[in-house]
Formats: C-alpha cells, sequence, structure tokens
C-alpha cells in the first residue's frame, strides 16, 4: 500500500507502474495482480484500505460527536499525507481514463454509503434537523475538504477541522 501511494504521490496515476510497485514492496508482479488485475483496481484497492484505516465509522449514539470525528478523521487522511498528495493526482487525471474513472466512482459509492450510515442514525434519531437528507449532509461533511485541497491549496490542518466541524454541526444538527 505504501508503494503505491507514495509512487502515485511523486509521479501521478500515469507514472504508476506495477513493475516499480512489486520492487518496492518486494513482491513479484504476480502477487500484485493475483488481488487486484487492473492498475485502476490496484490503486482503489490501497485507497479503500487507507480510508477505512484513517477514518473509522463512529457510532457513539451522538451524531454530534459522530460528524466531529468523521470530518477529523478526514482531515488527517489529507493533512500533508501521502494519500492526500495522490488523491489530488487521482481526481485531475480521471477524466482522461476511463477505468480509472469507474473505479474511483465505486469507491466514492462504497465511502458514501459507510458513512451514509453515520447520517442515516441521525436522521432516524432526529438529532438532524428536519428538511436535509443523507446526500446533502454528505456532500457538507466532504466538500469543504476536498476544496481546500483541490481548488485553493489551502490547509486541511486539525484547526481547518474544527472550524468545518462547527460549522457543519451548525448547519445540520437540530438546536
Amino acid at each position: 500500500m505504501t508503494a503505491v501511494v507514495d509512487i502515485l504521490a511523486e509521479e501521478g496515476y500515469a507514472g504508476l507502474r506495477v513493475d516499480d510497485v512489486a520492487e518496492r514492496a518486494n513482491v513479484s508482479k504476480t502477487t500484485i495482480y493475483r488481488r487486484s488485475p487492473t492498475k485502476a483496481a490496484l490503486v482503489v484497492d490501497v485507497l479503500k484500505r487507507l480510508k477505512e484505516d484513517s477514518i473509522p465509522m463512529p457510532e457513539t449514539g451522538d451524531i454530534e460527536q459522530d460528524l466531529r470525528a468523521l470530518v477529523h478523521g478526514l482531515y488527517r487522511s489529507l493533512d500533508g499525507t501521502a494519500l492526500g498528495a495522490a488523491l489530488a493526482g487521482l481526481i485531475a487525471e480521471r477524466q482522461a481514463d476511463p477505468d480509472l474513472e469507474a473505479a474511483l466512482a465505486a469507491l466514492w459509492a462504497s465511502r458514501r454509503e459507510l458513512v451514509g450510515e453515520v447520517i442515516r442514525r441521525g436522521l432516524a434519531a432526529g438529532q438532524i434537523r428536519e428538511g436535509l437528507d443523507e446526500s446533502s449532509v454528505l456532500e457538507l461533511l466532504a466538500g469543504p475538504a476536498y476544496y481546500r485541497l483541490l481548488v485553493t491549496g489551502q490547509s486541511v490542518d486539525p484547526a481547518a477541522a474544527e472550524r468545518h466541524a462547527d460549522a457543519l454541526i451548525g448547519a445540520v444538527l437540530r438546536t
């Protein structure tokens, strides 16, 4: 996983070669292809595992705590990490590669489903204000972090995460 993310951060998706991954990871190409049959599948498998590890799905019963944990986990995963650099490049490169586009769409769909579970619990418990739907809350949760990373280049540090979490909480929770 580290080899894939490091190469993506250094060379971008176009520069990622399974030979290089195998060499850095001290494994055979066959080992890699056994788990991931294409380059796009390899990248998405790695990103999915990294996202699962770095952004655990909270289940405290308190939507405010859960949303804060999700926002802070997202920012931590992007703040000066190889993953953050790799994602920025992948998002740009996906437009030129249909296989990468499809693989990333599947990754985002799986992440949306996991985070959606947290939001659905908050909606069911009446903790999220009336009139908001799951999709809107998801976009408010992730949008600012990716906007900072991809559009403005602003920091995705803990202070920014806390401001984002405060704004999200103020926008979505019942008062």
